[in-house]
């Protein structure tokens, strides 16, 4: 039996691009459904409506009127720092404040990671946050026995497109922490590789190559490092030795946010062509119909491998508080998966056990700060 949900959930309901009906819902199926507790952010009369047309006004769902909203054309900084009323900041806030013990938001990524720095703080230790996401991945199997289906972490997706080779070797213990903490990893020490375009140690940039350097010269007990992997790699890991390719398995792969941007919406893109491409054959013929009904158990249980609303949201590792952040189109049932990913989060113990893992790694290039004043809010 799960454990009860005591945490609260504040839900930035007008920074998604279909808001605030999406986010609404979601938050309705969520109380529902699991009886999750959230509290509602955005333009009160705009909420209550919504809340009116889903016959869940006597949820008593509560909502905190936020006269701003932080849009995607919104310079991330500048708008943290002048939309004070703005619903996304006005969650962290209840986060930093203990009113809310999460904050799921589709809004703005940017200025998700602004506020995460600016009113949460990053964590002690730590020169920049990022953001993971799991992914599917074939895991070999035990035995000589046909491959199960796993997850790997990618990150960072998106927070930071500049990075310095420290900042990719602390990814790779944040990661290893959330593979642990999550349990998507079944080793007791992630395997934790850098993303490059081969595997060899003469390919990589020079960034690539420095932060290689790092993680090679200074080996953790809490994950293994395998050096660079390839893109291929999150989805079906083969390790090379000597002259033949053993079975690995990959849990996270470690990059800067840009290049981990592209290579999150190319697999999107490419699950949903291979989706569409399967549905238009089928629908060519009477044969091919029957066929995938006879596959239909094979077929959904896809589905669900690949249903990015079952993710529902994606963490932004090592700021001072659990914050979930949502595609811009993320659907209700996305929302709703957002909220139960950020109890579980908070439930778990996800920001101390990070914390500590970041406190244990100090690299001999001095990456690591030792400022206590790290852990506090940015200046504004």
């Amino acid at each position: 039996m799960a454990p009860p949900v005591t945490s609260v959930i504040a839900i930035d309901a007008m920074g998604g691009d279909n808001a605030p009906g999406p986010e609404v819902m979601g938050a309705v199926a969520a109380v529902r459904e699991h009886g999750s507790r959230v509290i509602l952010l955005g333009d009160e009369p705009r909420l209550r409506a919504e809340l009116d047309k889903l016959g869940a006004s006597s949820l008593g769902i509560p909502i905190r009127h936020c006269s701003e909203v932080i849009t995607m054309d919104d310079h991330p900084g500048q708008a943290v720092r002048k939309k004070r009323q703005s619903s996304m900041r006005v969650g962290f806030e209840l986060v930093r404040s203990g009113e809310a013990q999460a904050i799921v938001s589709a809004g703005n990524s940017g200025a998700m990671l602004a506020c995460g720095l600016f009113v949460l703080g990053r964590m002690r230790g730590l020169d920049r946050p990022g953001i993971a996401v799991t992914m599917p991945t074939l895991e070999p199997g035990l035995f000589g026995a046909g491959p199960t289906i796993g997850q790997s972490v990618l990150l960072d997706t998106g927070a930071n497109v500049d990075v310095k080779p420290q900042t990719l070797a602390q990814f790779a213990v944040l990661g290893a922490q959330f593979a642990k903490l999550r349990a998507t990893s079944p080793r007791p020490r992630p395997r934790v590789g850098l993303l490059s375009n081969g595997e060899e140690a003469s390919k990589g940039t020079a960034l690539l190559r420095e932060a290689h350097a790092l993680l090679s010269a200074h080996p953790s007990a809490a994950f293994e490092y395998v050096g660079y992997v390839e893109g291929r790699d999150l989805f079906q890991y083969r390790r090379p030795k000597g002259h033949e390719l053993r079975e690995g398995g990959l849990d996270v792969a470690v990059t800067d946010g840009f290049t981990g941007n592209v290579v999150l919406k190319t697999a999107e893109g490419a699950g949903r062509f291979l989706a569409d491409l399967l549905r238009s054959g089928v629908e060519r013929s009477p044969l091919a119909k029957l066929g995938a009904l006879m596959m239909m158990p094979a077929l959904k249980s896809l589905r669900s491998v690949v249903d990015v609303d079952a993710r529902g949201g994606a963490p932004l590792l090592g700021v001072n508080g659990v914050a979930i952040i949502c595609h811009g189109r993320a659907s209700a049932r996305a929302i709703a998966r957002a909220v139960q990913v950020a109890e579980d989060h908070v439930q778990s113990g996800l920001i101390e056990a990070t914390q500590a893992a970041v406190l244990a790694h100090r690299f001999a290039d001095g990456s690591a700060s030792t400022d206590p004043k790290a852990s506090q809010p940015e200046a504004e």
